[in-house]
Order: structure tokens, then C-alpha cells, then sequence
């Protein structure tokens, strides 16, 4: 009789503590730093930096870089970043291909210096969970092959500022 009594209560505490358990909350903002960014940049990334301002940023070091991202899959995400290319002389265009889950989202062309870019993307591209998020650029390479005298060997793409995904702004209605 003892035995079932305990076999209840923990039976009785385990469906509590499930009930009970928080959702992870949906990633909306990437600083590219240790307090919001760690855990999420997953492969492909430097450490953190900072610019003369201040301001943190890491590079994706290879051609491809990835991160995870908390969805709950219940709409299409506007996929914002601010990111300039690695360029040296001589260097083609930098290009960036989004990929979420494997399903190709888009590429677009990476213009010199620091800029914002906005890619749609359809909610069936995103699961309710974890997420990967795939970066995909045309090169990667390390200054101190292409700017001597430089001494930096790492291979770099892109260094980016922040991420956020974000639901779409509903167009405005039309006024009669």
C-alpha cells in the first residue's frame, strides 16, 4: 500500500511539473553578442567583436554559417539582418543565400559596407521548435592571403551586427 502511495505522488508531480514547463520563447533578436547570441550562432562563426564604436559583431567564418532559432511556426517571418561583405581588391560580389530547415529561402547580393537586408520568409518553411537557420556565401577568405600585410587567417564572409525575425507588417487599409 506504501509503495502505490509513492508511485502516485510521483506520478502526480511529473504530470504537474510537464504541465507546468515553459515554452522556450520565440527568437526575435540577435545582438551578436554573449548575453542575446550564445547557444544560437551553431557553426561557421568567430567569436564576438566590437567596433570602434562599440558596437558587437561577429564574422561568419567559412561558407556557410549557421545558426538555431526558436519558431512557433504560426506565421510567415520577415528574416532581418545587418551584415557587410569581406572585401578585398579584386574580390567578386559577395552573395548570401538564406536557408531555413533546408527549404531554400533566397539570395541576395551583399553591397559594400554596412547594410540591412530583409528576406520574407512563408511560414511553411518554419517548425514550431528549434529551427536552423543556413547562411550560404560565394567566399570565404582570410585576409592575410588577400591584404597583406595582415596577419588574421581566419576565412571570412560576412560580419554581422544583428538578426531578427519578425512577423510581416500588415499592409495598411485601404481607406475609402
Amino acid at each position: 500500500m506504501r509503495r502505490s502511495a509513492v508511485a502516485a505522488a510521483l506520478v502526480t508531480a511529473l504530470a504537474v511539473s510537464l504541465g507546468c514547463r515553459r515554452e522556450a520563447p520565440e527568437t526575435r533578436f540577435l545582438n551578436f553578442d554573449p548575453e542575446s547570441s550564445a547557444g544560437s550562432l551553431t557553426a561557421g562563426w568567430s567569436g564576438w567583436e566590437k567596433t570602434p564604436e562599440g558596437d558587437t559583431f561577429a564574422w561568419a567564418q567559412a561558407r556557410e554559417a549557421t545558426l538555431a532559432a526558436v519558431s512557433r511556426a504560426d506565421g510567415d517571418r520577415l528574416v532581418r539582418f545587418r551584415c557587410w561583405p569581406f572585401r578585398y581588391a579584386g574580390a567578386p560580389p559577395q552573395t548570401l543565400t538564406l536557408t531555413i530547415n533546408g527549404a531554400k529561402i533566397d539570395t541576395v547580393t551583399l553591397a559594400d559596407g554596412n547594410r540591412v537586408y530583409t528576406m520574407p520568409t512563408p511560414q511553411a518553411a518554419w517548425k514550431n521548435g528549434v529551427n536552423e537557420i543556413r547562411l550560404a556565401f560565394v567566399y570565404a577568405e582570410a585576409p592575410k592571403d588577400r591584404m597583406p600585410p595582415s596577419g588574421d587567417a581566419r576565412t571570412l564572409s560576412a560580419g554581422f551586427d544583428w538578426l531578427e525575425i519578425v512577423p510581416p507588417i500588415p499592409p495598411a487599409p485601404e481607406k475609402k
